[in-house]
């Protein structure tokens, strides 16, 4: 537990100082850089006061103290997107390249690997994930990241026993998971078709009445010149059931509420920004952000003051 306030000093010791620009809310908050120098930074949780993110472009998962960044768990190959804790207190790292889901220890111990569903079939680009509440995790198969591509994209859900099923498909390049505070509903990014997608969660955590919440062409405007790639990213919650949509690309975060109306927007200096995560106390957003499409060597990772100044949900 010593980590906490390590991490609630960063605000304070932080190596850079940058503004975001919340545009709902007229105000100006202080976006804080954690990490200046990070390799396609993806998919961060907070665990234990801790932050934990994955680096696809170094192939490994990283940890931020409130002190110093030091990575926990380096595989070649594996291009990491998302980290993940379950049930156990194992964390799930998904694998982007190597399509599959390695289970390693909090100290960076190699588990086990899944690379299967519990029919045999197997799943392409594994990208975001989030917990289920119950132990397990809800995670996305991409499909091909291609505009031409066909929409074989998928979620699946890993539950606290190990056994994992496909509860989605046909979906046009999977991306972020995000589940509302009462746990009854799924949204899902479909980033080529710039939709989140809505889902019922059932008891036995399949998916069903698959609707659209939120097109993001309606929030932000259509444009005819806009490049291919962009598209909603990574998906987080907050407790009062806003969303919080990563627009990959586009170099801004869309705060939505849940009725999907938009509310605020935060701008991070890198184009490619792809998801957030809360610390425990909701007092503060974690976002990473790429800075290149092409180049997997440069990003960074910030934090914001939460909720947004001027914003009441």
């Amino acid at each position: 537990m010593a980590a906490r306030p390590r991490l609630a000093s960063l605000l304070t010791s932080a190596i850079f100082i940058l503004s975001a620009s919340i545009a709902a809310a007229g105000g100006s908050p202080a976006l804080t850089t954690v990490n200046p120098n990070s390799a396609y930074p993806e998919g961060p949780t907070v665990i234990d006061g801790v932050l934990y993110y994955a680096e696809m472009g170094n192939d490994r998962v990283m940890r931020f103290d409130g002190d110093a960044n030091s990575p926990v768990w380096t595989r070649d190959g594996c291009g990491p997107t998302t980290v993940a804790q379950l049930g156990d207190g194992s964390l799930a790292v998904l694998c982007h390249r190597e399509a599959m889901v390695a289970r390693i220890s909090m100290d960076g111990t190699l588990i086990g690997i899944i690379d299967h569903d519990r029919n045999g079939r197997g799943f392409t680009n594994p990208n975001a994930g989030t917990s289920d509440g119950k132990g397990g995790v809800y995670f996305s198969s991409s499909g091909s990241f291609s505009p031409g591509a066909r929409a074989t994209g998928a979620i699946l859900h890993l539950d606290a026993s190990g056994a994992l099923i496909r509860v989605a498909e046909g979906i046009h390049y999977a991306n972020g998971v995000a589940i509302s505070p009462d746990g009854r509903t799924l949204f899902a990014s479909e980033h080529l078709e710039r939709r989140v997608l809505a889902f019922d969660i059932g008891e036995d955590g399949t998916l069903s009445n698959r609707r659209t919440f939120v097109a993001l062409d309606n929030l932000v405007g259509a444009d005819p010149e806009r490049s291919w790639e962009v598209g909603p990213d990574g998906l987080n919650v907050d407790r009062d059931g806003n969303l919080i949509i990563a627009e990959y690309g586009a170099g801004h975060l869309l705060i939505v509420d849940r009725n999907g109306k938009l509310i605020a927007t935060i701008d991070v200096p890198e184009r490619y920004v792809t998801a957030s995560a809360f610390d425990a106390d909701q007092a503060r957003l974690f976002i990473t952000a790429p800075a290149s499409l092409m180049d997997p060597s440069r990003g960074a990772v910030y934090a914001t003051p939460w909720p947004v100044p001027g914003v009441t949900p």
